[in-house]
């Protein structure tokens, strides 16, 4: 027996004729899984490491790779797919989580498991979930409790000074500081141009601090 944890399924591709090779995030941050014979319908764990499935499952080390040998619950989130604008919300979180978190943490699989299962997809939520997910990574921006914008965002802090590292327009931030406070940040509509503006803004902030 090995690790036992709970992992989100990211992606999956095929490694060889019938193998599979499933990105994970759970206990180690992201990592791969090998799935011997994954693609074999007369498989056990055939159709469980979907992209998005949520599975409690049984990992070993084999030659520096994460090999599972069983599996337990799976919640196959992966059906919810079949609306397209969730297919699309669902592929959008999974890709920012293997760009942009390198470490595991309880708080944070629960805060992607919630926004996957939650009623908003994309535009403003895009922007809340790197709020939440800033917050939760105890990398809060400054600027969100400022009362006064300045024309320069430090990226070291996310204040807003007369130097920094970025420039900044004060309607953006006010815009991301309304999403952050929002209870249903899905119901707040903003241009594109504007939307754009912020996910480019918040992705700096996040780049900065995790690479």
């Amino acid at each position: 027996m090995g690790l036992k944890t709970k992992v989100l399924v990211l992606k999956r591709i095929r490694a060889g004729d019938q193998d599979l090779l499933a990105k994970v995030y759970g206990h180690g941050g992201v990592i791969d899984l090998l799935v011997r014979d994954g693609f074999l319908n007369t498989h056990r764990f055939f159709s469980l490491f979907e992209p998005f499935n949520v599975l409690e499952v049984d990992l070993s080390q084999k030659g520096g790779v994460a090999v599972p040998n069983d599996v337990g619950n799976v919640r196959y989130i992966s059906y919810l797919c079949r609306d397209f604008k969730r297919f699309m919300w669902f592929s959008w979180i999974a890709g920012f989580i293997l760009r942009s978190v390198r470490y595991y943490d309880e708080r944070l699989f629960n805060l992607f498991l919630g926004y996957m299962l939650g009623r908003g997809t994309g535009g403003t939520m895009r922007v809340k979930l790197r709020l939440d997910y800033l917050e939760l990574s105890g990398l809060k921006p400054k600027f969100l409790e400022e009362k006064e914008f300045k024309g320069m965002l430090r990226l070291s802090d996310g204040s807003t000074s007369d130097r920094g590292d970025v420039e900044v327009l004060g309607d953006v931030l006010k815009l991301v500081r309304r999403i952050h406070r929002a209870k249903r940040a899905d119901r707040i509509k903003v241009e594109d141009n504007l939307l754009r503006e912020m996910e480019k803004l918040l992705d700096m902030f996040i780049d900065y601090h995790t690479k």
